[in-house]
């Protein structure tokens, strides 16, 4: 009579392990392992890029090599340098459209080189979804519930009358 009013199931973490075990056995546990390594492993590059792009800065310099603006990789401008003189005999206008040109080229490097970091995890979490689910014990059991509820569309909500409060 120890586990009277736990119907007969064992009590805590490890009975709750060993009946899990028992339903869906212990190869969903190792697959569930591995997914999580993977979820784990591909969160580590996710920040090892982040990190990475977070000190890269993008630079454009003029074609008369007399200004250049440098921006980080989210495309906020860090600095503008003049290099010689020749910026003071150029009319405001001009100036104006040479630091705006430079800004664009400068800040469309950065999300190039952004693009390309990011490029190598690009569709990780997809690839990661499928292998998860494509011929495992979670996808047999999901696949009724899927077949039941293709094309279900709830049905629109009813509108309360107008003034009814």
């Amino acid at each position: 009579m120890a586990d009277q009013g736990n119907g007969g199931r064992a009590q805590g973490p490890s009975g709750a392990r060993e009946q899990f075990e028992s339903i869906l056995g212990s190869s969903l546990q190792e697959q569930l392992g591995d997914i999580q390594r993977q979820v784990r492993e591909h969160a580590r590059k996710l920040a090892d890029v982040q990190r990475e792009l977070a000190e890269r800065t993008a630079t454009a310099r003029s074609k008369d090599r007399a200004i250049s603006v440098t921006v980080g990789i989210q495309g906020e401008v860090q600095e503008i340098k003049f290099h010689n003189e020749d910026y003071r005999q150029m009319d405001p206008v001009r100036l104006g459209k040479t630091l705006v040109e430079l800004i664009g080229r400068a800040q469309a490097e950065g999300a190039e080189a952004a693009r390309a970091a990011f490029e190598p995890l690009r569709g990780k979490g997809a690839e990661m979804r499928r292998s998860m689910l494509a011929g495992s014990p979670i996808e047999d059991m999901l696949a009724p519930l899927r077949d039941m509820t293709k094309g279900y569309r709830p049905a629109p909500k009813e509108r309360r009358g107008d003034g009814d409060g």
